[in-house]
Parts: structure tokens; C-alpha cells; sequence
């Protein structure tokens, strides 16, 4: 008993042992799997999934060998780089070189987190560096799992520079840096390089600034800068720079700033530093006068604005001002670098008004004015009594560069005359100042009035052509040339000469123009000694009558004549060019057509709703540029007939319906006559019924419409027979306004494109009736309607939906389109044997008067291609 006992007592203590070992152990374990996690007090877990997106991003589209690096290898996310972030410093708390080694689950402390994976290394410039990247903040929680998704897409924009041929004919050399707010310095685009730079930009987007240096054919080194709006990461933008030959550079250089394929109008400004100026870097404007022609002044006689403009790229080094007084001793002053006591002699005494030109800050004016109003008006104060004073007035201006380059002298003449002296006042032109006008022009008005105190003895006009005296001068009191007026006051004292009919008469050459100058003379009578003033001279320049432009009427939306039109027979070649705003100068392929004085042309493969600029060439001499517009190829409101709203009355029994969304406009034009035949609402649809409608019986979308032939009338009864409406009418459909005097339609609506066709889908049940479709279009801007083209078509019953393509015929084209009316009438039986329902005996609900149902879907205008 006592062994049994003790044995009982030996398995007790061994299975205590045994459980205390296993306690031990799984203390120690548990122990080990503590210090195993246990850096978090607070832990959770992150899921985390990756994906890449390249769709969208736009490849490279012309003028450029650069294509679009493939971007397959962005797509495997298991390369990416991972990287947990935390605080305002984003101090990283985790990182995996490659997602592929990043676990399912990622133990965390709870609190706020960011994420970024990317593949490819952040630069701020680079060639062949895109950089894929997806940034997501999520949240941990303690002892729960937070699920997050994060997609890479490109993070820095892609630019592509090209240059086209006409560019490389002007600039031979030529390089472009780009800056961004990432960069420290311009990034290179070398000659030719066809690669594409890779920029870092701001998430919100920022301007790029390029800067093209160029040297043209001259040897002079310049810079262009174009600032590149609103540059986003994934953006693809195309620079494409282009220069027209044959002009200066800088005028000539454009360039087209395309962004993921959308084209935006950005100007080219020019960067010159003043070494680097043209020779010919200052520029004098004179207005009120022409240099060295004597400008006449009398007591009473109003003062012109004599001044000139002054630009000098390199700003004004020098101003010199040279006066002479009645034939003393010139005195020179520099207006930009004067004394105190000469700035003031000339502001006090002399009355000059002018720009202080003089360094401020260490800067001068690039550009100035001087005015000598003031001065003349002066000198009306000195006038003599006999003979007269003559001022001079000179002017030479010289920029600031190191080797400087000068404009000038440019000198104003001023004659003061005595009281007596005949007085020659020229009207829309300046004395010994050429005008260049176009031969046959009819809409200049040049006129000489003359003021004689003593009477006009002699008023004598000389002409010359090309620098050669046509014969001996005239004394217009004897003769008077064609086209020239003379008028003079009955005391000889006052008189006018108008050259305006003279105008249209002046011939230039074939293709060349011819200088003409009308000098003019007056003798007074005064007895001993007669006064002979000085010459009031016209100078024209008439150029050969050359002009180019597309008639109105033969501009389409994919092609347009061209017309030049000379002042004689065409014999010489003729070269049409045409562009658009981002393209060069370019021939019109194909052989003009020429008939007497015009010679026209075919341009074809145009672009709707686009600007382009065209020109005429005749005998590579001279030529004509204007501009037109083509055609858009504009559809109509509401054309698949899915906006329409009504009006109900008498629970519901009728409707009057509208083809157009109430209170929208743009979906407004097509009408109806159901005013008329619903009246003024009557009780039941056999009265008060619409002859067109929507329908839900359509070809395409939601809706159709229905055009219905049906009875009606306030006293119409439902009697079970055909006899028992008041009135029939075909239905309407039309563009155009309802006339409420006549019950009837007012065809129109305003458009000023021209389709050449236009098609639509339909059916049509009827009895022994035909229906109308109708396409008119008008020209409405001489006061009265002028129908240009027209086709029409009469359909027959069908049951399925069929397309019908109906062709305009045009029998004017030298009016431009100003209105458009398409119309569909369900049939022209308006009998009442024509009708195929009539209400049964006393439907008060359902019952209606109906004959032809003509439904129509999908109407569409057709243009050229």
C-alpha cells in the first residue's frame, strides 16, 4: 500500500514537472516572439497593392525623328521602388528596393503615413529619363489591416523641339535651353538633337522659358525667348520653330507650342543684348513733316504737330540738336547729355519739349520724343513785313553701343512768311512727303486750299513722272488737266485745287511702279514786286493695281478660289501661296486659270472653321496678301430630335408639343404648326390635337419625331366616321419661327455654312399621299431673300427606317450663306377620305383624326471631304 502510494506520488510529480517544463517553454516562446515584434506597443498591418498607368501619354506628333521610348519595362511593378514615409520631414520607416520584395503584410505603428513607389531616377532635366511615380497618405490602426491601392502614372513632362526647313534656310546655326524652376542652369537642346528632354514641374503646373540662339546668314549672333505656358507632369509639348524666307529674322520667326496635341498661340520675344544689335539699330519717325521740306508758317495760320518718335535698341548715346535762326550761326546742344543752364535755356527760352534722355541710375532711354510745336508757334509771334525768316531745325541721333551706329541729319525747315504772302495749306497730305497708293484707288481726297491777300496772278502747276517734267508748267487760270479742279473766289483771293478725280486716272507699270509730283506754285499780283510762294508738293507712288482674295461665295469648308486681279491682261507668270497660323509660305499645287485681268485658282484640302493667309506673285515682282476664313462644318439643333417638352390639358387628353427643351436655347430651331391645330386647347385629342410629335419609335437614341396629317377643330365631334372633324392640315416640321397672323410657318434660321447635302432616316404609312423633305439655303443680307441652292425630295409609304441622301444643287455661288430652312410635310392630301383613323362613337379619351405618320430620325448636314 505504501509502494502504491509513493507510485501514485512519483506520476504526480512527473506530470507537474511536465506542465511546469511546457509553461517554461511556452513563456520562452512567447517571450522570443515579443522581442521578435515588439519595437510597436501599438501595431497594425498594411496591404499594400501597385499598379502603373501609361495610357494617355501623348507620343511625338510631326517634324521630328523623336519617338516616344518604350514604356513597357514602366509597367512592371516589380521593380519599383517603395518607400514608407512619416512626418512633415518625410523620414523614412520603411523601404524596398523592389516591390517584389515587399511583404503581404507590413507591421506599423499606428498614426499617419505616405507612401511613394516610383521607377526612374528624379532629375530636373535630362534626356531619356521618364520617371513613373504614385503617391497615396493612409492611416494605421492599431490591431486592424489598412487596404491601399496606389497607381504609378508619369511624373515630369516630356519636350520635343523641331525645326523646319524654311527655319534652317534663315538660321544655319541655332541651339534652345530650357529652364524650370528645377533647373540651375538652361538645359541644352544642341543642334539637330532629336531626343526628348525629360523636366521636373510642378504638380500645379508652371511656365517653361525657352531661349533659341541663333546665327543667320548675316553672322549675327541672336536670342529669341518663348515662354511655354502651364507645363503639368505627363504633358507632351512640341516646340516647332519656323521662319519665313526672304523677310528680316526677327520678323519672320515664329514658332508653334503644341501641348499634348493642342496648339497654343505663343509670341516670340527678342533677346538682344546691345552687342549683338542690327547695324541699323536706330529708328527716327517724324510726324507733321518730311526731312529738308520748307514747312511755311503765317500770323493766324494753325500749327501742325511737328515732332519726332526716337527708338534705339541700344538706347540713345547721343542727341544732337542743331538750330540756325534767319541764316545766323547754327548752335548745336546734345539733348542726351546737356548741362543745367542749356536744359533750361532750351526748356525756358526756346520752348522745346522734349524727353530727358540723360542717364538716370546709370540707365538711358531706348526711346524718346521731341516735340517743336511750341517753337513754331514762337515764331508766329516774329513775323516780318517784307521778305521772310527761315529756321532749320536738325536733328542726328546715335545709340549707346561701342561702335555706334546714327541715325539722320533730319532736319525741319520753317518759313515764316509776312502777312501778305500767299499761303498754300495742303489737306490729307504733307507737303514733299510721298504717298504710296495702289493704282486705281478712288478713295483719296487730296486738296491745296490758297490764301492770296493780294490776289492770285498766277497758280502754276508742274508734273512729273518718274523724275521728268511732263511738259511746261500750268497755269491753271488758262488750262486745267483732267481729273484736276480748280474753283477760285470771285475777288481772286481764295482758292482750291482738288486732285481727287485725278487719282483713279494715274497709271503705274506693267509691274513696276511710276512716281508722279504735282508741284504747285502761286504769283500774288502785288504790283512792284510780286510774292511767289513755295512749292506745295504732292508726291505720289503708284503701284501696279495687283489684289488677291477669295470670293465669299467659292469659300467652303474644305477648299476656296483664289482670285488675283490686276488693272490689265495677265501676261506674266503667277504664283499663288497660301499658309496657315502654324505653317510657312507654301504653293497652290495645279496651274491658274487666267481670263483678261484675273487669274484664279483651286485650294484645295483645307480645314474647317480655319484662318488662312494667302498671297498672288505676278511676275516675281510684286504681289497682295489677304486672308480668309473657311466654312465650319456646322450641324443643326436638336437634329437626332431627343429634346422636346409639351403642354397638357383636360387630364392629360391633349398635348401640344415642342421640338426643343424648355428654357434651352441651344437646342432651339425646329417648329411646328400644333398652335394651329391645338388651338386654343379644346377638350379632347379630336379637337385639340398636335401634328407632330416626339416618338419613341425612333432609329437611333431615344426619340424620333412623328409628323402627322390630322383633323381638328373646336366643334370637331367623335362620332365613329371620318366626317366628324372641322378641319385637316398636314403636319410640319421646319426651321424657322410660327407666324401667329397666318396660322403658317416663317421658314429660316440663321447659318452661314453650305452643305452640299444632307441625309436622314424615315418611314412612312399613308394613303394614297406623298410626303415633302425640303432644304433651302438663302442668302438674307441685300434686304431681300436670294436663294442659293436647293433639294428637295418627295417620298412614297415604307415601312422599316430607310436613310435618304438628298443633294443640293447650288445656283449661286458669289453670295455668302446667311440662313438655312429644312422642312418635312407629311403629305399634301388634306380630304377627308385621306384620313386613316377616326375616333370611335363618343372616345372622349384616346380618339383622334389621323392621316399620313411620317416619322424622321438623325438628320445631318453633309460637307465636302
Amino acid at each position: 500500500m505504501k509502494d502504491k502510494n509513493l507510485c501514485k506520488m512519483c506520476s504526480v510529480g512527473k506530470v507537474m514537472f511536465l506542465i511546469g517544463s511546457v509553461f517554461v517553454l511556452l513563456i520562452s516562446i512567447f517571450s522570443c516572439d515579443l522581442e521578435k515584434a515588439g519595437m510597436f506597443e501599438h501595431p497594425g498591418l498594411l496591404q499594400f497593392g501597385l499598379s502603373a498607368d501609361t495610357a494617355g501619354i501623348q507620343g511625338s506628333q510631326e517634324l521630328t525623328k523623336a519617338v516616344l521610348p518604350d514604356l513597357t519595362p514602366y509597367l512592371n511593378t516589380n521593380l519599383y521602388k517603395i518607400e514608407i514615409l512619416q512626418g512633415e520631414e518625410e523620414t523614412v520607416v520603411s523601404s524596398f528596393e523592389h516591390y517584389e520584395d515587399m511583404p503581404d503584410l507590413v507591421e506599423l505603428e499606428r498614426g499617419n503615413y505616405r507612401v511613394r513607389a516610383s521607377m526612374g531616377e528624379l532629375k530636373a532635366a535630362a534626356f531619356d529619363a521618364p520617371r513613373f511615380e504614385g503617391v497615396s497618405d493612409f492611416i494605421i490602426k492599431e490591431n486592424m489591416t489598412t487596404k491601399l491601392d496606389v497607381t504609378c502614372s508619369l511624373a515630369n513632362a516630356r519636350v520635343t523641339v523641331a525645326y523646319t526647313d524654311s527655319f534652317k534656310v534663315v538660321y544655319p546655326t541655332y541651339t534652345l535651353g530650357i529652364e524650370t524652376s528645377h533647373t540651375t542652369e538652361p538645359f541644352e537642346f544642341v543642334q539637330d538633337e532629336a531626343r526628348s528632354g525629360w523636366f521636373q514641374v510642378n504638380a500645379e503646373g508652371e511656365d517653361l522659358k525657352g531661349i533659341l540662339t541663333v546665327k543667320p546668314d548675316t553672322g549675327e549672333v541672336k536670342q529669341f525667348t518663348v515662354t511655354i505656358p502651364s507645363v503639368k507632369p505627363k504633358d507632351n509639348v512640341m516646340l516647332t520653330f519656323n521662319s519665313t524666307p526672304n523677310t528680316r529674322p526677327d520678323q519672320g520667326l515664329t514658332v508653334k507650342v503644341t501641348i499634348n496635341e493642342e496648339v497654343i498661340d505663343v509670341p516670340v520675344n527678342v533677346f538682344v543684348p546691345d552687342y549683338m544689335l542690327p547695324v541699323n539699330g536706330v529708328n527716327v519717325q517724324l510726324n507733321g513733316f518730311s526731312s529738308g521740306v520748307i514747312q511755311v508758317v503765317k500770323k493766324g495760320v494753325e500749327i501742325q504737330d511737328y515732332s519726332v518718335d526716337i527708338t534705339a535698341p541700344g538706347t540713345i548715346g547721343k542727341c544732337l540738336l542743331t538750330i540756325t535762326k534767319k541764316e545766323g550761326t547754327p548752335t548745336t546742344y546734345d539733348l542726351a547729355n546737356l548741362s543745367e543752364e542749356d536744359r533750361a535755356y532750351l526748356s525756358d527760352i526756346e520752348k522745346l519739349v522734349w524727353d530727358s534722355m540723360s542717364p538716370v541710375g546709370g540707365k538711358r532711354l531706348k526711346k524718346a520724343s521731341v516735340s517743336f510745336k511750341k517753337i513754331v508757334e514762337e515764331l508766329q509771334k516774329d513775323i516780318p513785313e517784307e521778305g521772310f525768316y527761315l529756321y532749320e531745325y536738325s536733328l542726328t541721333v546715335q545709340d549707346s553701343l561701342k561702335v555706334p551706329h546714327s541715325s539722320g541729319p533730319h532736319i525741319l525747315k520753317v518759313k515764316v512768311y509776312p502777312d501778305s504772302a500767299p499761303y498754300l495749306e495742303s489737306i490729307g497730305f504733307q507737303n514733299g512727303t510721298t504717298e504710296t497708293i495702289m493704282e486705281k484707288a478712288t478713295d483719296k481726297d487730296y486738296s491745296v486750299n490758297v490764301k492770296a491777300p493780294n490776289a492770285i496772278d498766277k497758280c502754276l502747276l508742274s508734273v512729273f513722272k518718274d523724275g521728268v517734267q511732263v511738259g511746261e508748267a500750268i497755269d491753271l487760270n488758262n488750262s486745267i488737266p483732267e481729273g484736276i479742279t480748280y474753283t477760285k473766289s470771285a475777288d481772286g483771293k481764295n482758292a482750291t485745287i482738288s486732285y481727287k478725280d485725278m487719282i483713279p486716272l494715274l497709271k503705274s507699270g506693267i509691274d513696276t511702279p511710276v512716281e508722279y509730283k504735282y508741284s504747285l506754285v502761286v504769283i500774288d499780283k502785288l504790283p512792284d514786286d510780286p510774292f511767289t510762294s513755295d512749292p506745295m508738293v504732292l508726291q505720289l507712288n503708284i503701284t501696279p493695281y495687283i489684289k488677291v482674295y477669295a470670293p465669299r461665295g467659292d469659300i467652303w469648308t474644305n477648299r476656296a478660289k483664289i482670285v488675283m486681279e490686276l488693272a490689265h491682261d495677265v501676261k506674266y507668270p503667277v504664283q499663288f501661296e497660301y499658309r496657315d497660323a502654324h505653317s510657312s509660305w507654301m504653293p497652290v499645287s495645279g496651274n491658274p486659270i487666267i481670263e483678261g485681268a484675273k487669274a484664279y485658282i483651286s485650294l484645295n484640302g483645307l480645314t474647317q472653321g480655319e484662318e488662312y493667309n494667302i498671297r498672288a506673285i505676278y511676275s516675281d515682282k510684286i504681289k497682295s496678301e489677304n486672308s480668309f476664313k473657311t466654312e465650319k462644318a456646322a450641324q443643326l439643333p436638336n437634329s437626332g430630335f431627343e429634346d422636346w417638352y409639351y403642354e397638357s390639358g383636360n387630364k392629360d387628353y391633349w398635348r401640344r408639343w415642342y421640338p426643343w427643351s424648355k428654357g434651352d436655347l441651344s437646342t432651339f430651331g425646329w417648329n411646328t404648326v400644333n398652335l394651329k391645330t391645338v388651338g386654343d386647347g379644346w377638350n379632347y385629342q379630336y379637337n385639340s390635337i398636335s401634328g407632330t410629335m416626339s416618338t419613341d419609335d425612333r432609329k437611333e437614341g431615344n426619340h424620333a419625331a412623328l409628323i402627322r396629317t390630322v383633323g381638328w377643330g373646336k366643334t370637331s365631334v367623335a362620332i365613329g366616321k371620318n366626317s366628324g372633324a372641322n378641319h385637316i392640315d398636314v403636319g410640319y416640321l421646319y426651321l424657322g419661327d410660327y407666324n401667329e397672323d397666318t396660322k403658317s410657318p416663317n421658314y429660316g434660321y440663321a447659318f452661314n455654312s453650305r452643305p452640299i447635302a444632307f441625309c436622314f432616316y424615315y418611314k412612312y404609312k399613308a394613303k394614297d399621299d406623298k410626303f415633302l423633305a425640303e432644304i433651302v439655303i438663302q442668302n438674307r443680307s441685300r434686304e431681300q431673300v436670294i436663294e442659293l441652292g436647293r433639294g428637295s425630295f418627295i417620298g412614297e409609304p415604307i415601312d422599316n427606317y430607310v436613310l435618304k441622301t438628298i443633294d443640293i444643287k447650288y445656283d449661286r455661288v458669289e453670295l455668302e450663306p446667311t440662313h438655312i430652312y429644312v422642312v418635312f410635310k407629311s403629305g399634301d392630301r388634306t380630304d377627308k377620305e385621306s384620313l386613316l383613323e377616326w375616333p370611335k362613337f363618343a372616345n372622349l379619351s384616346d380618339g383622334k383624326y389621323v392621316g399620313s405618320q411620317l416619322y424622321i430620325d438623325e438628320v445631318k448636314l453633309i460637307y465636302p471631304e
